[in-house]
This record gives C-alpha cells, sequence and structure tokens, in this order.
C-alpha cells in the first residue's frame, strides 16, 4: 500500500502481468454545457501522438507492451490504463504519462479525432439500444449534466476549437485532480520519475456535481427502421458511496442479473417473450439508478410491460431466503475472480477510494457482502422498486406508445 494521497498501489505476489491507470477525476459530467463531449476528444487525443512519439512510434510501443493499453472517459473521469508484464511496467508508466500530460493538440490531429466522434455520433444515431439509453437517463435525471451523453453533441464536437480544448486540458490535469493505480507485483514503482510530472503529492480533487433531483419522466424515440421495441424502466437507487450497496447488488442479481433471475426465468425462459431481459445499476456521486432493459416484437411490448411490473411489485413481498443465497454466491465468487487480476484490483481500489474514501481490502468487502440478509434486500426493494416513481424511455418504429 502506498502512503501518498494520489498513488494506490497494490502487491500482489506471484504475478507475471501488471496493470496499471492514470485516472483524471474529471468526467464528462463535469464538463461546462457549451463543451459537452470535451473530456471525451481528449481522451481521444492522448493515444493518437504524446510526448513527442509520432503515431508509429506510439503504436510500436503499444505493441510491445502487449497490445493491452486504451483510453476511456466516464461521467464522471476519465483515464488511460494498461496490462502488460512486469518488465514492461516502468515503460508503460512513462506513456500513461505522457499521454495524460502531453497528448498531441495539432490542429491535423484535433481535425481526424474531431471527425471520427462525429462518426460516432452518426453510428449512435442510428442503434436503438444507444438511443434508449441516453432517453431513460433524460426522463430519469432531466436536464443534470450526468444525464449528457459523455460524447457530447455533433454541435458542440463542431464549435471545440484547439485553444478550447487546451485549456480544457490544462484543468484536468492540475494538481489534486489526478490519481495513478497499479497493482502486481511491484518493486520500487512510487520511484519512477515520470510520476513526479503528475503532481502526485496533492490530495485527490473530484469536483462536486449538482444534486440530483428524481424525474418520473417518459421519453419516446422513433425510427422508421425499427423492427422491435426497445424498452428501459428506471427506478431511483443510491449513491455510490451508500452504504447500502451491498444489498443493493443482491437485490439487482435477484431481480435481473443473473440466468437464476426472476425477469429472465419469467419472460425468457418460461414464456418466451424476449430474447434477453437484464437489470444494471448506474450508481454515481449524486445518486443512483436500477435499471430494467429489454427488446421484443412492438406487438408484445404492453404484455411485456406489465409482466415486468407485476415481477417488481412482487419482489418485496416474496422474496425466497434461496434467491439471496444464490445471488451473495456468486457476487461473492465473481468478486473472488475479479480481485484476482490486477487491471481490476486497480479499478476497485480507485473506485473504494473516490466513492468511499477508503483503499480497497477484499477481506472487508467479502464481510459486508456476506453480512446481507434476505430482510435488508426486502426493504431496499420496497423503497427502489416503486412503480408509481418509475422512468421510462423506449425506442421502436413509427407509431408505436409508450405503456402506463
Amino acid at each position: 500500500m502506498s502512503d501518498r494521497p494520489s498513488l494506490l498501489i497494490q502487491h500482489l505476489p506471484g504475478r507475471e502481468t501488471v496493470a496499471a491507470g492514470v485516472w483524471v477525476l474529471h468526467g464528462s459530467a463535469h464538463d461546462p454545457a457549451e463543451l459537452a463531449g470535451a473530456t471525451h476528444l481528449i481522451e481521444h487525443l492522448t493515444l493518437r501522438r504524446c510526448g513527442g512519439r509520432d503515431r508509429h512510434a506510439l503504436a510500436a510501443l503499444v505493441d510491445r507492451l502487449g497490445g493491452d493499453v486504451d483510453a476511456w472517459t466516464g461521467a464522471e473521469s476519465m483515464g488511460v490504463h494498461l496490462t502488460t508484464t512486469v518488465d514492461g511496467l516502468a515503460d508503460g508508466l512513462e506513456l500513461l504519462v505522457d499521454a495524460i500530460a502531453a497528448p498531441s493538440f495539432d490542429p491535423e490531429d484535433v481535425e481526424l479525432e474531431r471527425r471520427v466522434i462525429l462518426a460516432e455520433l452518426e453510428l449512435i444515431n442510428d442503434d436503438p439500444t444507444e438511443l434508449v439509453e441516453e432517453a431513460l437517463l433524460l426522463a430519469a435525471w432531466g436536464e443534470h449534466p450526468l444525464a449528457r451523453p459523455v460524447i457530447g453533441s455533433a454541435d458542440s464536437v463542431e464549435a471545440m476549437r484547439v485553444a478550447d480544448l487546451e485549456r480544457h486540458h490544462a484543468d484536468l490535469v492540475r494538481p489534486g485532480r489526478l490519481l495513478v493505480a497499479v497493482a502486481g507485483e511491484i518493486d520500487g514503482v512510487a520511484e519512477l520519475p515520470c510520476l513526479a510530472r503528475l503532481g502526485l503529492d496533492r490530495v485527490t480533487e473530484r469536483p462536486e456535481l449538482p444534486a440530483l433531483e428524481w424525474s418520473t419522466g417518459r421519453r419516446l424515440v422513433t425510427r422508421s427502421w425499427a423492427d422491435q421495441v426497445h424498452t428501459r424502466l428506471g427506478f431511483e437507487a443510491l449513491a455510490a458511496s451508500d452504504p447500502g450497496g451491498a444489498g443493493l447488488s443482491v437485490l439487482n442479481r435477484v431481480l435481473g442479473n443473473g440466468a437464476s433471475s426472476r425477469l429472465f426465468q419469467r419472460l425468457r425462459e418460461d414464456l418466451g417473450l424476449t430474447y434477453d431481459i437484464w437489470s444494471g445499476l448506474a450508481l454515481r456521486q449524486p445518486g443512483g439508478l436500477l435499471e430494467i432493459g429489454w427488446a421484443c416484437a412492438p406487438r408484445l411490448n404492453r404484455e411485456v410491460w406489465d409482466l415486468v411490473l407485476t415481477e417488481v411489485e412482487r419482489l418485496p413481498r416474496d422474496l425466497e431466503p434461496t434467491e439471496v443465497w444464490v445471488a451473495k454466491e456468486g457476487l461473492l465468487r465473481g468478486l473472488l475472480m475479479d480481485s484476482d487480476l490486477p487491471a481490476a484490483r486497480c479499478g476497485m481500489d480507485v473506485s473504494e477510494l473516490l466513492d468511499r474514501g477508503r483503499r480497497f481490502d477484499l477481506a472487508e468487502v467479502r464481510r459486508e457482502l456476506e453480512a446481507v440478509g434476505v430482510d435488508e434486500v426486502r426493504e431496499l426493494a420496497a423503497r427502489v422498486l416503486r412503480p408509481d416513481r418509475l422512468a421510462a424511455a423506449l425506442c421502436g418504429p413509427d407509431g408505436v406508445e409508450l405503456p402506463g
């Protein structure tokens, strides 16, 4: 473990692979409205050219490290990460630091990545699953920045100038805004000179987001070419820092996150009304959302909708201890398998620090999950799964209607 506030080191002996990442504690939701998508565009530039390397030299380095190098942008953070072998860690961290601290803002690079993102926006506009996810966030969270697409809009991306991006980047990488996580069989990583460039002796700062106000909105998106109806239901859940997160994970598993879950067994296995149906969690700093999603033929959507709400209303009343036991067993084994992977350990460490103000401790997280009982899950189900507080979105062919 590291005692530096922004350098998280987990020693995992006996492994040939190591993982590392640099997190920028600023995501798409922190972008000013007029620069919506700026963080995502900068992320695209991080691994185009950086640290004086042209794109061919950078590509060769990525391939030498094993090719598992990537950048990403989320609603509350952005970053770059890699997995490589122990002997490649020094070169790998040098690359990550360069990618964050010294990406290219050459006008040609900016224009190329702008075109790539505009093409990505066109793909999203043709993808009903993307459209309905965006619509659900607007239905549940209204105009809150967390409901804004990570990628921004065509108008905001077109309007960004090189100078805007350079100023935005300077704000992203200022001291206190960066966090490095490393996991594996590591010796001497804290002394690597490249890390000094990131100002890791400052306490990490995550910008505050406005409070979330839950909305029971309804959003309908139609596309003439659509064959199926894609539906999403949203329920107000817990913030990422809430100590009830373990219980909520069990509830989600029982409801729709697994082959034995109620929704999958009833709608897919018993009735064959949909190819897939699932539930998932989106837990953020100011609040959270539990989501149910499915796709089916338009003529069946009302029946599926009603059956889903029947299962939602039943669950707090007739939850069985066996269901909780199966859910916990699956979650615990998944936790153990993930914790064996250096890349997953980096993410766990960062999430625990940002969401709960503590380092990741496998034994402690296991104890919290094992302590979840039937009564806790019932109480959470009654509090979260409220049809009267439902947000909903639908994407389907012309003429389709939102039930309810």
